[in-house]
């Protein structure tokens, strides 16, 4: 936790008290939902989750340590959940992409289900945004595009083409057919 003073008088003697704090920086543990490693239950939280915390970084931006910010602070899908699965032979295809990212382009903020391959490339869902896309003639616009550009030339979005979430096992074992 990070702290940032705050005076408060007291009433009783007019001098400042310090006993105040406001919340400025926050680094939870594993174990809390939005902790530093934390494993998901189900796929199914994840959207709602992640609306809070961008609800929580349009109030306070830098309530969230940077470094950690866009690995997501290597949040991922619990193997004891019920969605996971994992195939023993993968091939040339990618695992299933169950760690989490998130982006911001421009003032536009979003995120997606990712997974790093054995070789370092990047197989990502397709980005759940959580802004809409700036206008054309907004101020916001120009740097978007360059986001956009340089999350695109990051990530592999085509073998999950057209997923917002990890596929079911059924439907990854069908693309990994397709793939071969």
């Amino acid at each position: 936790f990070g702290f940032g003073r705050y005076h408060n008088y007291r009433r009783d003697s007019g001098h400042p008290c310090t006993c105040f704090s406001s919340l400025v920086r926050i680094a939870l543990p594993k174990t809390v939902q939005g902790g530093i490693d934390y494993r998901f239950q189900n796929i199914s939280d994840v959207p709602s989750f992640m609306h809070t915390i961008h609800l929580l970084l349009q109030r306070t931006p830098r309530l969230l340590e940077e470094y950690w910010l866009s690995d997501a602070f290597n949040w991922k899908l619990s193997e004891d959940s019920a969605n996971w699965y994992e195939l023993e032979d993968l091939r040339f295809n990618p695992p299933p992409p169950f760690r989490m990212q998130l982006f911001l382009a421009g003032s536009r903020r979003g995120w997606s289900w990712c997974k790093k391959s054995l070789y370092g490339d990047v197989h990502s869902c397709e980005i759940n945004w959580l802004d809409s896309e700036p206008h054309s003639d907004s101020s916001d616009c120009e740097g978007y595009i360059e986001g956009l550009k340089h999350i695109e030339e990051i990530l592999d979005t085509i073998f999950f083409k057209g997923h917002l979430q990890p596929p079911s096992e059924l439907e990854y074992r069908r693309i990994c057919w397709k793939w071969e």
